[in-house]
C-alpha cells in the first residue's frame, strides 16, 4: 500500500493549508491590534519639596525596571547613585504595571532610613520624559502630587561618532 494514495495527500494538504491561513490571520490581527508598552525604564528624579512625611528629607530617584506591561523599582535617595544598580536589580522593593501612558507601583521603601517601615504607593501618568502622579504612604492619609523628570543615560549623553 502506497503512503501518497489521494486521500491522505487531501488530508494532509487540507491541514497544512489550514495552519497556513489561521497564521496570517493570527499575525494580521497582532499587528493591526497588538502594541507593546512604551519603555519607560530609567531613572526618575523627583523633586522632594512637596512629598510628605520620611520622604521630605532629600531628593529622591525613582529607579524603573520594565518588562512589557511589568514593573519593578526602588525609590532611591539621590546620594546613593552608586548602589542604585545592585538594589534595583537584586532587590527591587516596588512592584506594578504600566498600561496606556499609566502606571502603578506599591511596595515597601526600605532604601530610605526615614521611611523603614513605611508602604508606599505610587500612581502616576507618563508623557514623555515626564512622570505625574501621586505618592501615598502607609503613615500619611493623603496621597500627594509630584512630578518626575526622567534622567538621560549615560548612552544619551555621549555625542554620536560617525
Amino acid at each position: 500500500m502506497s503512503h501518497f494514495n489521494l486521500k491522505s495527500l487531501i488530508f494532509y494538504g487540507v491541514a497544512i493549508g489550514s495552519v497556513v491561513v489561521l497564521f496570517k490571520v493570527v499575525t494580521a490581527y497582532g499587528e493591526s491590534s497588538l502594541k507593546a508598552s512604551p519603555p519607560i525604564e530609567g531613572r526618575y528624579r523627583i523633586d522632594a519639596k512637596n512629598l510628605p512625611g520620611c520622604l521630605q528629607a532629600e531628593a529622591l530617584v525613582l529607579e524603573i525596571q520594565q518588562s512589557g506591561i511589568y514593573l519593578n523599582g526602588s525609590l532611591l535617595p539621590t546620594k546613593n547613585h552608586v548602589d542604585s544598580q545592585t538594589i534595583v536589580k537584586e532587590k527591587p522593593s516596588l512592584l506594578g504595571k504600566f498600561s496606556e501612558k499609566k502606571l502603578s507601583m506599591s511596595g515597601a521603601v526600605p532604601q530610605l532610613k526615614s521611611c523603614q517601615n513605611q508602604f508606599l504607593i505610587l500612581q502616576g501618568i507618563v508623557d514623555g520624559n515626564t512622570l505625574k502622579g501621586k505618592i501615598n504612604l502607609s503613615s500619611i492619609p493623603n496621597a500627594v502630587n509630584f512630578t518626575a523628570q526622567k534622567e538621560a543615560t549615560a548612552q544619551q549623553i555621549e555625542p554620536k561618532s560617525h
